[in-house]
């Protein structure tokens, strides 16, 4: 007999696109901490600028990332909350980049 997830599917066949979803949970929440990162370090003449930018982004991203785990919940699997699990399975990797928002030529 199949069993079903809250939303009607196949718990089996729905399981890996809830793999997919924890991968897209993984990057978005490493690229979620590197851009909270870059609000609190920007620095120089373009700071009021882009702390704001860098702060709607990273709010942007909070809504995002709690819609990713909720959807993974819905398919009736758990969502990956643990930054070890995102460090070896994100393919966006932590940044350590301090910048004055000004772009070498």
């Amino acid at each position: 007999m199949t069993k079903l997830n809250p939303i009607g599917l196949d718990m089996e066949k729905s399981k890996k696109l809830a793999e997919k979803l924890n991968e897209l949970l993984a990057d978005y929440s490493i690229f979620y901490q590197n851009v909270r990162g870059y609000h609190w370090n920007i620095k120089g003449d373009k700071f009021f600028e882009l702390h704001d930018k860098f702060q709607e982004l990273y709010e942007d991203l909070f809504i995002k990332i709690d819609e990713v785990a909720e959807r993974i919940r819905t398919l009736g699997h758990t969502p990956n909350h643990k930054f070890s699990i995102y460090q070896k399975e994100a393919k966006i990797k932590e940044s350590s980049e301090v910048a004055d928002g000004i772009q070498d030529m």
